[in-house]
């Protein structure tokens, strides 16, 4: 079953992405919130550092992943995750950057 799990970073934007997405200026510092659609139960730091390569993001600090209880998206605080939630049901991944 799939689930989706959440992994904190703080990380610097270099470029250089195969994709076009609303990415951050380069040679910034973010924290960044990687949303990842995962069958196994398990932190998966290797695949979320992967993940956010090809973002653009380098120099990266992740810390352990944790599952997000489909639930709580039903609070309105967390509403504005709901879209990445969904994302990453679809894409595999997706995710947040703040300045």
């Amino acid at each position: 079953m799939t689930q989706i799990y959440l992994y904190g970073v703080e990380a610097t934007y270099a470029g250089g992405c195969d994709f076009e997405w609303q990415a951050p200026t380069v040679g910034g510092r973010h924290k960044v919130i990687l949303f990842l659609a995962q069958d196994d139960e398990t932190s998966r730091e290797d695949r979320a550092t992967s993940e956010l390569a090809r973002f653009g993001f380098v120099e990266l600090h992740v810390g352990a992943g944790r599952p997000i209880e489909v639930e709580s998206l039903n609070d309105p605080r967390m509403h504005v995750f709901k879209k990445h939630y969904e994302g990453a049901l679809v894409e595999g991944c997706s995710l947040v950057w703040y300045p």
